[in-house]
């Protein structure tokens, strides 16, 4: 060992007094003395920036969170106890357990961003479907009533109460006085001519 060399008891010495020296800084700043909460942060900044910043590898959240941490020192520093270990190993587990919090925020929000944005998407599909359906039934509507309405009077009527108004043949008959034959021609034909008006316009 060279003489320049400090020796493992002077060490250990100089450790244990830091520790003591940080500890009396956490009562103080228990005791919210301000001046021991500047030279706190002074000490322990590196640190706590290090060890947040190794779990989300993000600036700018680091810097954030290294701001709560020492926010919570200033509420919280009358928690410690020397029971719970060295201040600087308290001051690294607080700022890991931290870092894990915002960590597992972010992931959530991205989860439910996701979720919301796939629901958005979904709903937004049926929405056009929907319309695009009601679109095409509307111009559907319009074709047939429209073919309808080109029909011959007799075919027209009997059509119109055989699928407008729900009736049977039989009683279209009766309602019009018509031979049950008559009354079916007309429905046949008129359905023809539909078909060959409606199919080419759909």
């Amino acid at each position: 060992m060279t003489a320049s060399s400090p020796s493992v008891p002077s060490v250990q010495r100089r450790v244990s007094e830091d520790q003591v020296y940080e500890t009396s800084l956490l009562e103080r700043v228990a005791q919210k003395d301000r001046t021991a909460f500047r030279e706190l942060h002074e000490r322990f900044a590196g640190l706590v920036h290090a060890t947040v910043y190794k779990v989300l590898n993000n600036s700018q959240d680091t810097e954030e969170v290294a701001q709560e941490i020492f926010s919570q020192v200033w509420m919280k520093a009358h928690l410690y106890s020397r029971e719970r270990g060295k201040p600087m190993t308290w001051m690294a587990a607080m700022a890991r357990n931290r870092a894990i919090d915002r960590l597992r925020s972010k992931q959530r929000r991205f989860r439910l961003q996701d979720e919301y944005e796939l629901e958005a998407r979904s709903h937004d599909s049926m929405t056009r479907t929907d319309a695009s359906d009601e679109t095409y039934t509307n111009e559907t509507a319009t074709i047939v009533r429209g073919a309808v309405m080109e029909l011959s009077t007799e075919q027209r009527e009997a059509i119109e109460l055989a699928f407008f108004s729900g009736m049977t043949q039989n009683e279209i008959a009766s309602r019009l006085g018509q031979p049950l034959g008559t009354v079916k021609a007309r429905i046949r034909r008129g359905m023809l001519k539909l078909r060959g008006k409606v199919a080419p316009r759909l």
